[in-house]
């Protein structure tokens, strides 16, 4: 049986980088919303005044899972994951061999807490343990994941897309890409700003033409991601490529690698350069450069929009979401509060599926 140890501590992020960071690499399920990194980043822009309780298991004095969760203050006190939000996966993270042990241990710990009037449980994959063990509440499909299995060509990937889009992904060897005048770079540690800059100000430029408002809503998003990109480049696991046509960069795509597998973050280009398909050689170039990885997935990430469909992507995963209130007044009051705010999020989900990236 596992030890399980709730870390509250203010400094929690200092204190535990180093066996974080050696338990991320060794998760067989660890995306980049799991690595240190990105959790201890989130804090510091979107912490506020929520408290850490950080759920973290020994098997001796072995660290083999560890579960970050927040809880909030207000008129009620919900336990959410630290991530909530900004990231697409939500869950434990466990040594190979103990994610079963992990799962159910986290839930008794989230059961039997005082600390909290509801657990709020975001973006959990339907394939992740925890889905499996987790009753009690209400549980609700939170978004579709579309997922491709990548072959070991990138000319074999190209033979099974329609004629259309294959037609379009082609473009990155001929006309203005065979001549020169338009090239997809992958930036390293020392442009990472300047993609950054490209990726921002095109998605800005594209949304706000729609009359929405993208991605990046504040300062602190925009701030967090840029941070972020300047950590995961050094560690090796950003993929960020900008598009550029005559000189000027007129698109970006925004990705990450960890773990054997691409994750597709988000995209910007110039609404004005529609017309060379920017969106989807960006994300044929990404595509491309990851199968000349050896990377074996493409993970489109949350959003079962059309454009995503033509890529052929060959798995479909839910994301749910829990809420498990405590017994008393307000665990009920928290628990119709977000049900109502649940089915807000999902007319505004179904509005904005479909109008994702286009060109």
């Amino acid at each position: 049986m596992l030890r399980t140890h709730i870390v509250t501590d203010a400094d929690w992020a200092d204190r535990l980088r180093g066996p974080w960071s050696d338990l991320f690499g060794s998760a067989a399920s660890a995306t980049p919303f799991q690595s240190w990194e990105w959790q201890s980043l989130w804090w510091r822009w979107f912490g506020g005044r929520k408290r850490p309780w950080i759920v973290a298991l020994f098997e001796g004095r072995d660290l083999v899972g560890l579960a970050p969760f927040a809880v909030t203050r207000g008129p009620w006190k919900a336990l959410r994951w630290i991530g909530t939000g900004a990231s697409d996966y939500l869950h434990s993270l466990a040594r190979p061999g103990y994610e079963t042990q992990v799962a159910y241990a986290t839930w008794d710990a989230v059961r039997e807490s005082r600390d909290h009037d509801l657990a709020d449980l975001h973006q959990v994959r339907e394939t992740h343990p925890l889905a499996a063990i987790a009753a009690g509440g209400a549980c609700f499909e939170q978004a579709r994941c579309l997922v491709l299995d990548l072959p070991p060509t990138y000319e074999e990937y190209l033979a099974g897309l329609g004629k259309s889009l294959r037609y379009d992904a082609r473009r990155l060897d001929r006309g203005e890409f065979a001549s020169g005048a338009a090239r997809v770079r992958f930036v390293g540690p020392d442009e990472t700003d300047h993609g950054m800059e490209v990726l921002l100000a095109t998605h800005r430029k594209r949304w706000r033409d729609r009359g929405l408002p993208g991605a990046f809503v504040g300062r602190r998003s925009e701030a967090f991601h840029r941070q972020w990109a300047r950590a995961a480049s050094e560690r090796g696991w950003l993929r960020l490529g900008v598009l550029e046509f005559e000189g000027q960069a007129i698109g970006a795509i925004y990705a990450m690698a960890v773990g054997g597998a691409c994750y597709f973050y988000q995209c910007g280009f110039d609404p004005s350069r529609k017309s060379l398909s920017p969106g989807t050689l960006l994300v044929a170039a990404t595509i491309r450069h990851a199968i000349g990885e050896g990377l074996r997935t493409f993970d489109f990430l949350r959003g079962d929009e059309p454009y995503k469909r033509r890529w052929k992507p060959q798995n479909v995963f839910a994301n749910v979401r829990w809420l498990l209130p405590k017994s008393g007044l307000a665990g009920a009051v928290a628990r119709g509060w977000n049900r109502a705010g649940w089915r807000i999020e999902e007319r505004l989900r179904a509005r904005l599926e479909g109008r994702g990236l286009v060109g």
